[in-house]
């Protein structure tokens, strides 16, 4: 039996049944009738965390200590190599999310639809990009796992986001888990995890990125890393790089396919990007930045495809990526990227 039959199509349909059983029984716990009483413990988190393990809520203790725990057994090593990584190109890294990662999780036809049925990412896409911007930061500044770092309380706030979503899910929505699997479940945590790391690395190679099969690994680690605390199956989390690229093949096989959801989605996520692109060069190429970073199969299930008079007035684009990367055109340092986040940030807010 092959090392990797786990992540095969087959191997990978048991993990759509599974989710995260130590951040739901918080959320079954407080929802519907108390999540102020979540909300209150959850400042605990922020404000002094040593007081949460003296809570009554014994469920919030026990996810609180799954993530802690894992954390005290972090390398510093591999967490160095993401973070250096990270700071390197944390500017394309940033676009990327957005015109990449995002759209990318979409063509996941069952996993778009919890995010449909959430409609928050249809009402305000920009603020979910703002939010998942945020967290990124959070995760991966050189201080993230420090005692001064936010990762960890983030980290735990994103999961128990996960849960409520499930619950959402499962309790509004009329949600057949036999047909699409558990909201949020183990194989779309796994893909998510993987646009993070394994397709971003894909989007700077497209923008004329060199990376090397050391970095590579050394990010797709160091999102291994974040996807342990995460609450994603250490099964699913790849130990190389061919075991990266075949896990995420059999999830694109498996699960991508065009769906309304998905449609909706990336229709709201380009009004953003018209909108927030009309002072760059980008104005209007929006549309054809996103279905390059995606490739042609990819975009063609998100209604995206691009005529002929476009893939050839974005050729001078794709040339202007890689004569930047030679000439080092872009100030690509976490410090830069962080202070244009900040100015977006406050536009919105």
């Amino acid at each position: 039996m092959s090392s990797l039959t786990h992540i095969s199509k087959r191997g990978l349909k048991k993990f759509r049944q599974q989710t995260d059983p130590l951040a739901d029984a918080v959320i079954s716990k407080y929802f519907p009738s108390n999540k102020v009483g979540l909300q209150q413990e959850l400042a605990l988190i922020v404000n002094n965390e040593s007081e949460l393990l003296n809570s009554a809520d014994l469920t919030l203790v026990a996810l609180y200590t799954d993530i802690w725990s894992k954390s005290d057994k972090l390398s510093e090593s591999d967490l160095k190599l993401g973070q250096q990584f990270f700071n390197k190109h944390a500017s394309d890294i940033m676009l990327l999310l957005g015109m990449l990662s995002l759209p990318y999780c979409y063509a996941a036809a069952n996993g778009a639809e919890v995010l449909v049925r959430s409609k928050r990412i249809l009402e305000e896409p920009e603020k979910r990009l703002l939010e998942t911007a945020e967290f990124v930061f959070n995760v991966c500044s050189r201080n993230a796992f420090s005692a001064k770092g936010r990762a960890l309380s983030d980290i735990l706030k994103i999961r128990l986001m996960h849960a409520a979503a499930r619950w959402y899910a499962l309790h509004t929505t009329e949600w057949n888990a036999s047909e699409l699997g558990q909201p949020v479940n183990q194989e779309d945590m796994a893909g998510t995890n993987l646009s993070f790391s394994l397709i971003v690395i894909r989007g700077l190679k497209k923008l004329g990125k060199s990376v090397s099969v050391e970095e590579a690994f050394g990010y797709i680690n160091y999102w291994n890393l974040i996807g342990d605390l995460l609450g994603v199956n250490q099964a699913l989390l790849p130990k190389s790089n061919r075991e990266a690229y075949i896990l995420e093949r059999n999830i694109r096989e498996g699960q991508f396919r065009q769906s309304e959801s998905g449609l909706r989605l990336t229709k709201s996520l380009l009004r953003y990007f018209e909108t927030a692109t009309l002072d760059t060069p980008l104005k209007g190429r929006s549309k054809t930045l996103v279905a390059y970073l995606l490739g042609d199969r990819v975009s063609g299930l998100l209604g995206l495809q691009n005529s002929l008079d476009e893939k050839v007035l974005f050729q001078p684009y794709k040339y202007f990526f890689k004569i930047q990367n030679t000439i080092n055109l872009r100030n690509d340092s976490y410090a830069a990227a962080l202070k244009q986040f900040r100015e977006v940030q406050k536009s919105v807010i």
